[in-house]
């Protein structure tokens, strides 16, 4: 095991860090975007150059997501004018188009966003998972104890809608109790462009995106074996797979130019966003 992987080792194992010593504490490659949210390229931290693939690491403590959607599918260009301010933009999960081109889409799967949820044209795999991505805070409605650890993956029969004001649901899982869960000989073996969010043990929450084609089950395997994830799911790939961070230019960010975006992962600071 390398320095950096040994140190990455460590980190992952104790609690959540309270301020930007994430960075100072995992050291290059990692770069820090804000305080407690850090930045890689996966080959820097040991995984497949061939991927070109970019991951960005989030204290929950320092940092909220929200999930947002659009039928008339955004470009990153657009979302990214909407929210200047934010750490990351991220795609989220699939859709589905029920007119003719250019008309607007349907989320697969269940999406809240600010607190509205969407319903999913169907979305009934075994192997989904959900990503609750921000807390309800109506008092009319206590959260279930699990919100009190802040974002977190969840397993179907664990998610309950009324306790997040921000989640979408997104399939299959790549990792699941700690072990690479995307063994199946069809999509799990198919190569393409993909894009995942994980979980590690201390809480800190990872998005994941490729610019090139990936093994979607390679990827859940090296989440869990060399970055110490506990739950990992994968989000839309092909043309959507899409990872942009603030500050650097629209051509260097991961994704498609032009590509419609309906669903997104917002990084945003604490103090901030819309």
């Amino acid at each position: 095991m390398t320095l950096w992987l040994l140190g990455f080792a460590l980190a992952v194992a104790q609690p959540p860090l309270p301020t930007d010593a994430v960075a100072r504490s995992l050291g290059p490659p990692w770069k820090e975007l804000a305080p407690g949210v850090v930045t890689a390229t996966v080959a820097d931290l040991g995984g497949d150059a061939n991927w070109a693939a970019k991951v960005v690491l989030a204290d929950p403590q320092r940092a909220t997501f929200a999930v947002r959607y659009d039928p008339s599918r955004p470009t990153l260009a657009a979302w990214r004018a909407r929210y200047p301010n934010a750490l990351a933009i991220a795609n989220g999960s699939f859709y589905s188009t029920d007119g003719p081109p250019g008309a607007e889409v349907r989320p697969t799967c269940d999406v809240i966003s600010a607190g509205r949820q969407v319903r999913g044209a169907g979305c009934h795999r075994q192997d989904a998972l959900f990503f609750a991505a921000s807390a309800a805070t109506s008092k009319s409605s206590p959260p279930a104890s699990t919100v009190k650890a802040g974002p977190q993956i969840l397993a179907p029969a664990d998610f309950h809608a009324a306790d997040w004001a921000e989640a979408l649901k997104s399939f299959p899982a790549l990792v699941h109790g700690s072990t690479a869960t995307c063994s199946g000989v069809h999509y799990c073996a198919e190569s393409s462009r993909t894009a995942a969010v994980a979980q590690l043990r201390d809480g800190r929450i990872l998005l994941f995106a490729s610019q090139w084609p990936a093994v979607r089950r390679e990827v859940g395997k090296w989440l869990a074996d060399e970055l110490g994830a506990v739950e990992a799911l994968n989000l839309d790939g092909g043309p959507e797979a899409t990872l942009s961070l603030r500050g650097e230019p629209l051509e260097d960010s991961i994704g498609s130019q032009g590509v419609g975006l309906p669903m997104v992962i917002v990084l945003l600071p604490l103090a901030g966003g819309r």
